[in-house]
């Protein structure tokens, strides 16, 4: 209940602050631009053609070339001081910038083959054979003969054209169809006509880079489909069937000579066969598969062992009947025609293939989208560098909590990206690909108002720096804000393998992409609670506990996720992202700034994020992608997993033997500083100066940067020992206070 009650009671409190609020709707809108679009980043250049190495080597290369940028950006924010005209004009154009993405050609795609493959029977010098007629890539399960299923569509004539010239995609075409059958010793003849419901579309080239996912054709039974350059198959529904009997060895018989017999009933039957491809044929030419033994599946099954062939008849073709067929369509005639019935069968069960892959121009494609992703980089890092020097800076400022300012930004985020998928998977219904332009879009107009709400924001009391340089590296001679860069190394590279390959990893399970939103949805909820009560956590336990309970996180989440086959059981690792990134970064920021000073936060800030989303996803990206492709998604997730435990130890003892007693002797130091201060004071003959030197002093030492942990810092170090800057304040005080009683006395 205590924690129930610190929970409500510190967002009412903070509420309270009304200059805070345009801060709090910035953080919403911005946050909600990052995760709008980003994390469906490595799927778009999936999309595209770009393969995982690809993926790898420009997630990685990306942050690389931009890993200057949050940096520099942070110190010219700081030698400017009020940089909010800067900050509302890189971020809008970071977000209409990123609409040149959605111009990137598609450099190669996939083509998912129809499920079931579509054959012509017909008889070949008495023997029943199957031909693929719609010449896709069909790579055989093996040379051996094996059983499949049949489905018998409609039977009709393949004929041949007499004419070379005949174009064949005018026949093909043509709305209907008349095939004259006379027989010339019953004195019989017959008219069929065949009127065509729906014409086949043709897909082009560029067909396919939309329509990649293909299916059968639900007219297949009754409309006319080429065989050979100069032949195509006639379909006549109900006119006749094919008849198998297997009274001594397998007999199938094609056509009847009765011209005027009653007309069959417009069925698909099922068979199964035994059938084996002809090994003559040229591999490169469409395969031709013998029927060794085929049965109805309505007639009791029977064991095919011992039958080697069936035997095939032609009953229009047969001595005694001699029935002429010919079919004209239009004014174009075809002739020699033969018996024959088209069938289906399941791909898989004689194709190894279910896919084909074609390269456009997958370099340029590459190389372009690199280029405008550094572009993008170049603008964005700017605008991130700039908008965390003027969190940290107003949160001194209004002497507010960064988690709790935080918070917004997250709901933002839970909000835009599950919106963002559903739109996604909206905009893609039917089509065969994925359309990522909602996201694009929406990306575009949120980074457009995040500019604007920029504008809101007070930075005037933001002064210039005069010696950046130099109090930078003041700052950086902290032997525990190097400690922490590293570890936000480490703990980047393990955030940028999962925000380059985890929705990869979702995809290929099996998840839309509203699940891949929903799943930064669970992360945002269930970090809210631990961003509200992060000062509390912080001051408890320390930021540097912090980070080491993050990297255990990471380690359980990573190794999670590699068992997983359902991808709704992410979600439960999902929500371990409240302790890995909204707990952990919050304390390594918050652990940066009270490390650093007010006229460095800009600059502390920009390379805190240059490690953790440049170095950090850079590295994570390209080592991830390349172990991806030797060893495997599953085992990669475990190779990082144990990465991430190790490295969490290592810190942990890093920070209890070393950081430790590095705190310790600077404490030391102060206190004897200090005590020299008293000895002096109480030797000085002008008390005034005193009074007013060690006033100045007490001042100036380490309460800046408090500031931004007023209310959840109490002395207490990240590394389990008093902090020093707070040390140096009490010090000062007891100083002046010892002063003022002997002026007293």
């Amino acid at each position: 209940m205590h924690l129930i009650r610190l929970f409500f009671k510190r967002i009412l409190d903070d509420f309270r602050q009304k200059k805070l609020m345009p801060l709090k709707i910035l953080c919403f809108v911005h946050a909600s631009t990052q995760l709008v679009l980003y994390p469906y980043l490595t799927i778009h250049m999936r999309e595209l053609g770009i393969n995982v190495e690809e993926t790898a080597v420009m997630s990685s290369l990306t942050p690389l070339f931009l890993i200057m940028i949050p940096p520099l950006a942070g110190l010219f924010a700081d030698k400017i001081g009020n940089f909010r005209l800067l900050l509302a004009l890189t971020s809008s154009m970071g977000g209409l910038s990123a609409l040149l993405l959605l111009l990137v050609p598609v450099g190669r795609y996939t083509i998912t083959y129809p499920p079931a493959v579509e054959l012509i029977a017909s008889c070949d010098n008495a023997v029943l054979h199957l031909q693929d007629v719609r010449q896709y890539s069909c790579h055989p399960l093996h040379p051996y003969e094996h059983d499949t299923n049949l489905t018998l569509q409609s039977c009709g004539f393949v004929c041949q054209s007499q004419n070379a010239s005949t174009d064949m995609n005018v026949v093909l075409k043509s709305k209907f169809y008349n095939i004259n059958l006379k027989s010339l010793k019953l004195s019989q003849r017959l008219i069929y006509r065949n009127a065509i419901k729906q014409i086949p579309k043709d897909f082009d080239s560029e067909d396919r880079k939309v329509i990649r996912i293909m299916t059968n054709d639900p007219n297949f039974n009754s409309t006319m489909t080429q065989v050979s350059d100069d032949k195509i198959y006639f379909p006549t529904p109900q006119l006749y069937t094919i008849n198998c009997n297997d009274i001594n060895n397998i007999t199938c018989l094609l056509g009847d000579f009765d011209l005027i017999s009653e007309l069959e009933k417009d069925t698909h039957e099922d068979y199964r066969a035994r059938i084996a491809r002809r090994m003559e044929d040229d591999m490169d030419e469409p395969p031709v598969y013998l029927i060794n033994a085929i049965q109805s599946r309505n007639k009791p099954f029977k064991d095919f062992e011992g039958v080697d062939s069936t035997t095939c008849k032609d009953g229009f073709r047969e001595a005694e009947n001699d029935v002429e067929v010919m079919v004209h369509v239009g004014y174009k005639e075809f002739s020699k025609c033969y018996s024959a019935c088209a069938m289906t069968t399941p791909r898989k069960s004689l194709c190894v293939n279910s896919q084909q892959k074609i390269d456009i121009d997958p370099s340029f494609t590459f190389w372009s989208y690199m280029a405008l992703r550094v572009f993008i980089g170049i603008i964005s890092g700017t605008s991130f560098a700039l908008f965390e020097g003027a969190v940290i800076a107003i949160i001194r400022e209004q002497e507010a909590d960064y988690g709790m300012q935080k918070v917004y930004g997250s709901v933002g985020g839970m909000i835009s990206s599950p919106l963002s998928g559903l739109f996604i998977d909206y905009a893609s219904r039917g089509k065969g690909y994925t359309d990522f332009r909602p996201a694009f879009y929406m990306y575009a107009v949120l980074k457009v108002m995040s500019g604007v709400l920029v504008l809101g924001l007070d930075l005037e009391f933001k002064k210039p720096a005069k010696t950046l340089v130099k109090d930078v590296i003041t700052v950086f001679k902290n032997f525990e804000i190097v400690a922490l860069l590293i570890v936000c190394v480490v703990m980047g590279t393990a955030w940028g393998y999962l925000e380059s390959f985890l929705f990869w990893f979702l995809q290929d399970l099996g998840a839309s992409q509203s699940l891949m939103g929903i799943t930064i949805t669970v992360g945002g909820v269930a970090g809210l609670p631990l961003l509200v009560l992060s000062g509390p956590i912080i001051k408890k336990i320390g930021h540097s506990n912090v980070l080491f309970i993050g990297f255990i996180f990471y380690a359980i989440r990573l190794f999670g996720y590699s068992f997983i086959y359902n991808p709704w059981l992410s979600l439960i690792f999902e929500a371990m992202e409240s302790v890995t990134l909204s707990l952990s970064f919050t304390a390594a920021v918050t652990y940066a700034a009270l490390l650093s000073s007010t006229t460095t936060d800009s600059s502390v800030q920009g390379l805190l994020g240059g490690l953790y989303y440049g170095v950090g996803k850079g590295a994570g990206s390209l080592i991830g992608g390349y172990l991806m492709k030797f060893f495997g998604t599953r085992l990669t997730y475990r190779l990082f997993a144990a990465a991430t435990l190790v490295t969490g130890l290592f810190y942990f003892l890093f920070n209890r033997f070393c950081i430790r007693k590095f705190v310790k002797c600077r404490e030391n130091d102060i206190s004897g500083k200090n005590n020299a201060n008293v000895e002096s004071c109480e030797a000085s003959d002008t008390k005034a100066n005193i009074d007013v030197a060690d006033k100045m002093s007490c001042e100036m030492t380490g309460l800046d940067r408090l500031k931004l942990v007023t209310d959840t810092t109490d002395g207490g170090s990240d590394s389990g020992v008093e902090n020093p800057a707070y040390l140096d304040n009490e010090l000062c005080k007891d100083d002046t206070k010892k002063i003022q009683e002997k002026r007293l006395n």
